[in-house]
Formats: structure tokens, sequence, C-alpha cells
């Protein structure tokens, strides 16, 4: 940009002379900023004085919405002052105008070319630096426990997931040690870590030692790290929990016995002759699928005033334990709700009781009694209802040993859930054969 018709007729006359740049001109400030508008440039040459808006505040402009762009000044105006208010407003050079035509355009056109190289380099440089920031985001974000290690197999980097399966908080502890320190069978020598290096790929499984001494098995992927030009810098080891995977596995085994267990034995239930304690089975079932040393009462509710105990199962001391602390059996013993109504206490499935032993027992315990049992170990207790008709027939509770909580409680929902419904049929069955045994009117 320059409002003299020759230097813009001239330059643009030396500057494709060598086929290699396109130079447009533009000879005021709204004519250049026009152009800004449709046009991207590599490069923007202006002249300090000039009509309209000078070339700093021109270049202002383009500063606004342009930081990168190099941006020359190519003028006979030379006052430090200017020179100085140019380069800090974003110039990248301030050349000055000569008697010697040709010399100066050579001279604009180096500066062209620098300016636009080094500006060409650092967009390259942020596009390099923001592959490699998010890469490394990648690596610290994945839940793959991942490890990169020199040639002589000595760590340089574990990401988050890295250290957390190792069981270490911070990646000092680790970094520069050998990988031969993390790893139990097969052993690590040099001699192995070359080959490794060689092999280029190697996957197998490994014996893993954590920070506290405990060990975990692992199937391990290694892949060789090589620079521009090929030659190794060390290997990458890629970590899968099989401990973690097993326990899932051994979790789901359990479960589906779960579920097959229950459906047995709510065909069972379904089968029990009219004589044979229903209670009895499900406490039975209820203790079955209950963790150890947990105590199962199965209560009956009557006229939803009266609770009374029907069944009662758990480890013998503890219920011996139980019926020294009250004195006489814990079945039989029967239990008078204040509310008026105890439906709505308990859902169709298990909850946690607040209040534990005192709230299953409506706070009718002596508080003699009441210390005596809070020494057992006990910790929370659930219950649900046995409900049907729209009320609680019967209460199903379950008093679980100190700090232990049931894995599996859609499990025992769904066993209650059934027995409640067979409960119901066997009372309406009872019903419809006394009303046939009455006598005709």
């Amino acid at each position: 940009m320059d409002d003299d018709t020759t230097v813009l007729e001239l330059g643009k006359l030396y500057l494709e002379k060598s086929g290699e740049l396109v130079v447009d001109t533009a000879r005021s400030g709204y004519v250049a900023k026009t152009m800004l508008l449709t046009h991207t440039y590599d490069a923007i040459i202006s002249d300090y004085n000039m009509p309209e808006c000078n070339g700093i505040e021109f270049l202002r402009h383009v500063r606004k919405t342009d930081q990168r762009t190099p941006f020359l000044f190519f003028s006979d105006h030379g006052e430090e002052d200017v020179i100085i208010d140019a380069l800090t407003s974003g110039a990248d050079f301030f050349l000055p105008k000569g008697i010697s035509v040709r010399s100066q355009f050579i001279q604009l056109e180096h500066a062209i070319r620098e300016s636009v190289m080094r500006r060409r380099a650092e967009r390259e440089q942020r596009k390099i630096s923001s592959v490699l920031r998010t890469r490394e985001a990648a690596v610290r974000s994945t839940l793959c426990p991942l490890a990169l290690c020199d040639t002589d197999g000595r760590i340089q980097y574990a990401n988050p997931a890295g250290l957390a399966a190792w069981g270490y908080a911070d990646e000092s502890e680790v970094v520069g040690r050998h990988v031969s320190d993390f790893v139990v069978s097969p052993g690590v020598s040099p001699e192995d870590i070359l080959d490794l290096i060689e092999q280029k790929t190697w996957i197998g499984q490994a014996t893993a030692l954590r920070k506290d001494g405990t060990t975990f098995d692992a199937r391990v992927s290694v892949s060789t790290m090589t620079d521009e030009e090929g030659d190794p810098v060390g290997f990458i080891a890629s970590f899968t929990d099989l401990s973690r995977q097993r326990r899932v596995r051994m979790e789901l085994e359990s479960y589906v016995g779960d579920i097959r267990f229950v459906s047995e034995k709510s065909s069972e239930f379904a089968d029990l002759p009219p004589d044979a304690d229903a209670f009895l089975f499900i406490a039975d079932i209820v203790s079955t699928l209950s963790p150890e040393g947990a105590v199962v009462l199965i209560s009956s509710m009557h006229n939803d005033r009266i609770v009374r105990v029907e069944a009662v199962r758990g480890p013998s001391q503890v219920l011996a334990a139980i019926e020294g602390i009250f004195g006489r059996p814990v079945v039989g013993i029967e239990l008078r709700p204040a509310g008026e109504d105890f439906s709505a206490m308990l859902p169709k499935a298990f909850i946690e009781i607040d209040g534990g032993i005192d709230a299953i027992t409506f706070g009718q315990l002596p508080p003699g009694i009441l210390e005596k049992i809070d020494e057992l170990p006990f910790g929370k207790v659930i219950g649900t209802g046995l409900s049907w008709g729209g009320k609680v027939n019967g209460i199903t509770v379950i008093i679980l040993p100190a700090g232990v909580s049931p894995g599996n409680l859609d499990v025992l929902d769904l066993f209650v859930r059934h027995c409640s419904a067979v409960l119901h049929r066997r009372q309406l069955e009872k019903l419809l054969k006394g009303t046939a045994n009455l006598p005709a009117k």
C-alpha cells in the first residue's frame, strides 16, 4: 500500500519478476481495508505517510483481527519514534526507501521471504505443539495403563492409569526406575529389553508388582518407538489388569448363579404342600442369599396391628446370644406397632431401616435389652415387606454384620416379590376353599 503510483508499479514489477510472488496494490487505506475483506495475503507492505490513515493506523486496524500475517513498512519516513511505534504495534520490519531502486527492492523481497517463512514456521510450530498437547492429553486421559521407557528399559513416563494400577500416586516415584522393579515374572534382563526392541512388538502375560507388595496378573502389549530415521528410542508398554476382569467375571457368574438359584427355589416354594412352613422356607433361602454372618427374621402381620416373628436364621452363636438377651426363643415374639397404618412404612424392595434394631422392634425393647443387642457385632439393618393386596402382610428383615453390605439386593427383591405372590395365591385359595365349604342357603 502506497499513495505513490510509481512505487506501486516498480514494486510489483520487481517483486513478481522471480515468478514466486503475486502482488496486489492499493493507493489508500480505504482500498486496502476493502481488499482485506475479500482476500487473504501472506504479507502486507505499507508506506507510513498515507492519505486517510497513516501506516501505523492501518497496522493497528489489521492487528485487531489478524496477529499473524507479516506486516512490513517500506517508507522514507525514518524518525526513530515512528519506527519504535510501528514495531511495538506489531510490525515485522521497517525498511527505508533508498536511492538505488534495485537494491531496495531486493532488500524488500528478502524481508518479505524471511518474515513469511518465520510466520509459517511459527504456524507449523503451533500446529505441532497442538498435536503434541492433544496426544499428551490422550495418553494422560486414557483409562489404559501406559508406560514409556527408554532403550535401557527405564521408565520415562507413566500415565495416571498406569500409576494407579501399580498403586503409586506420583509420577516421580516411578520415573527413572527399571521395568524389572514392577514385574515379578517373567524376569526382565537387559538382554530381554534388547530382544523386545528388535522384535518391534510383543504381547503376553506377566505378573506385575504393586507398590504395597501385592501382585496382579496383567496382559502386556509392548511396541518399539522409533525416531524419524527409524532408529529405536524406546518402547511403550500397555497393561490390562486381568485380575479385575476375572473379578468381574466371577461377580457375573455369581449373579447368574443367584438368579438360577432363586428361580429353582421359587418353583419349589410354589409347590410347597399346604402344611409346610412357608416362612421358614423363605428364611432359609434369604439367609443363603445374604452375606455370611447375617441374621434373617421373617415376620407375619396380623390386621396391620400385630407383628409376629415366624422364622429366624443366622449363625448359631449369634442366635444363642440374642435368645440369651431376650431370655426366650425369638420365634413367637409379638410386637404391636404404634402407627395406624404400618403398610406405608416398608416398600416392595429392600431399604436400609433408619434406627436399626430399635426401629424394627418399634421402640418397644427395654433400654437394657437394646443396649446388650447393640453390643453384638451388627451393622446395617435392611428390610422389605411381604406385600400384596395393597398392604404389608409380612416383614423380611436382614441384620447385617458390621461393615458389610449385600451385593445382590435385586436378587433378594426378586425372590421376596415371588414369595409375596405365592403367599397371596395361597391366601386366596384358602378363602375360596372356605367359601366352598359354607352350607348352601
